[in-house]
């Protein structure tokens, strides 16, 4: 028997970053090199900086090679002419190159799965290319149960095709490209359950879907050729892509207490409370809903954090009855508004997310920057039974996952309907770009050497943490080899219950590694404590 898979493609334009952004320090060394009045030595850096010799030579030679800074032998180190133009305008060194590219990603319309154009399982066919008549293709077609005519950029940002030692930059807004007019073809052999023609990626999710529909239909089904069904599930000769040596998702690296698990309702609001009010420049919190009570308690957190110049935005799901919670929402954000200009923002529909998420950048006592982003937890704007809470919640600091799920929220923003939010879609989106960055420019300065690219480490005696964005947290669910650790979600198991919902807002964390007990191990035990 012959199915038809409906999908959608979406042409995707990105921004690649290799090499390594210069870390604070070398920044720090070639001002102090540019504002001496004769040439630095390195005995004169060591007294500044207070850091090992290894660390002062590496961030010479770095300035030497890419022309910032010179050597003058017997005398020291003096800036060039180069180097001086730029930071005289407030630039700051980059040792990075950027390039654009665009890729095409397809979404099957049953469970909202994505896998690349370039993925060699994948067989995808036209209507023409078909060729089934009116009443085949009718009888063949399943169902779309996926409505969604966008895609989120949280989910796609793991599939974007780059080369060892780049990273993805900045994604911008999926487009779709085609709508009902492409399909993978499947083979369905009922007696012995199997089906040929899916990816492998989309075979836990999508299999006993298509065996279900398969058997609804069998007494309608038209019987085809072995030699038509082998035409139909061989993916034909294509011109020959550069493959992505990228993982599916990569799994990031974890310094130690950078993920935290948060037991406890009385600890997870403490934590976001103080989230939000150590906010420098920005807050994010996404709720599945919101009612007016709930607003009104965190008012005076809200309020605070305007006060300081910070900006708010909140991105919920659902309303109750009314839409009480929105005219809170409001009156909060005219009331702290300076003149015309409004920090705190919100979506005036539902966004249908499904997740609970705070994130706020901060600043920490040696003055620098960092991010915390808390998943999970109690819902903060909406009224809660004790089976609305996501506990253990996972309070995060690494900047490398953070950025990943801020940029997922900007894609969030981009898809919520009739919603004019572009100030908190770049925003969100630049905010992720700068943690990366910052990510990378830190452990290139780490005592184990830069790092050009966050990858799966070879040992078993390092932390990692593996994020799963919108549908893919449904592959999490029935996936049989997740080894080893724990899984933190944002969201109530309930909303995976049926795969056709087009899920929004769903944010997972594998954490694996020495730190993290396998599940069969009791929760509270997983706990590290924070530095």
């Amino acid at each position: 028997m012959i199915l038809l898979l409906p999908v959608s493609r979406f042409r995707v334009t990105y921004e690649v970053g290799a090499g390594r952004p210069y870390s604070r320090l070398e920044e720090l060394v070639c001002r102090m090199i540019a504002e001496a009045a004769q040439p630095v030595t390195l005995a004169q850096l060591r007294e500044t900086f207070h850091v090992h010799d290894r660390l002062l030579i590496e961030s010479v030679v770095t300035l030497v090679r890419a022309g910032w800074a010179a050597m003058n032998l017997g005398e020291g180190l003096a800036i060039t002419e180069q180097g001086r133009q730029t930071l005289s305008k407030g630039g700051r060194p980059q040792g990075t190159t950027v390039r654009k590219a665009a890729t095409s990603l397809y979404l099957e319309r049953v469970c909202g799965l994505l896998e690349r154009e370039t993925q060699s399982g994948l067989n995808v066919r036209t209507l023409r290319e078909l060729g089934m008549s009116r009443a085949d293709l009718d009888r063949s077609t399943l169902a779309v149960r996926n409505p969604r005519n966008s895609l989120s950029i949280g989910q796609a940002q793991g599939l974007l095709p780059h080369r060892a030692g780049e990273w993805i930059r900045w994604v911008g807004e999926p487009r779709m490209h085609t709508k009902g007019n492409e399909f993978v073809p499947l083979h369905v052999d009922l007696k012995s359950r199997t089906v040929t023609g899916l990816p492998r990626t989309w075979e836990p999710l999508l299999t006993e879907v298509l065996l279900q529909a398969a058997h609804e239909r069998e007494e309608e089904m038209q019987e085809f050729s072995q030699e038509k069904i082998f035409q139909m599930i061989t993916r034909p000769p294509r011109p020959k892509a550069v493959a992505s040596r990228a993982p599916r998702s990569a799994a990031l690296p974890l310094s130690s207490g950078s993920a935290v698990l948060i037991p406890s309702e009385a600890e997870f609001l403490s934590t976001a409370e103080r989230c939000i009010g150590e906010a420098e420049t920005s807050v994010l919190i996404v709720v599945s809903a919101i009612d007016a009570d709930s607003v009104k308690s965190w008012e005076r957190q809200l309020k605070d954090a305007l006060s300081r110049g910070v900006r708010v935005d909140v991105l919920w799901g659902e309303v109750d009855t009314d839409d009480d919670g929105v005219a809170e929402l409001k009156r909060i954000a005219s009331q702290s508004a300076a003149g015309s200009l409004r920090s705190l923002r919100f979506n005036a529909r539902p966004a249908g997310t499904v997740s609970q998420i705070v994130v706020a950048d901060r600043r920490t006592e040696d003055g620098a920057d960092a991010v915390t982003a808390v998943l999970g937890g109690v819902p903060l704007l909406h009224r809660s039974a004790g089976r609305d809470h996501v506990l253990p919640a996972l309070a995060v600091s690494d900047a490398g996952m953070v950025a990943q799920i801020a940029r997922a929220a900007a894609g969030w923003w981009a898809e919520t309907a009739g919603e004019d939010l572009s100030a908190a879609i770049d925003r969100w989106r630049r905010l992720a770009s700068g943690w990366e960055e910052s990510m990378r420019s830190q452990s290139a300065q780490s005592p184990a050497g830069p790092s050009h690219a966050p990858a799966l480490p070879k040992t078993e005696n390092v932390d990692t943490a593996l994020v799963f964005l919108d549908a893919d947290c449904a592959l999490l669910e029935c996936a049989t080899d997740r080894g080893d650790g724990v899984i933190v979600r944002a969201y109530r198991t309930e909303v995976l219950e049926d795969c056709g919902q087009a899920l929004r807002g769903a944010v997972a964390v594998h954490l694996r590694g020495p730190s993290w007990l396998p599940p069969s191990a009791p929760i509270t035990k997983t706990k590290i404590d924070a530095d």
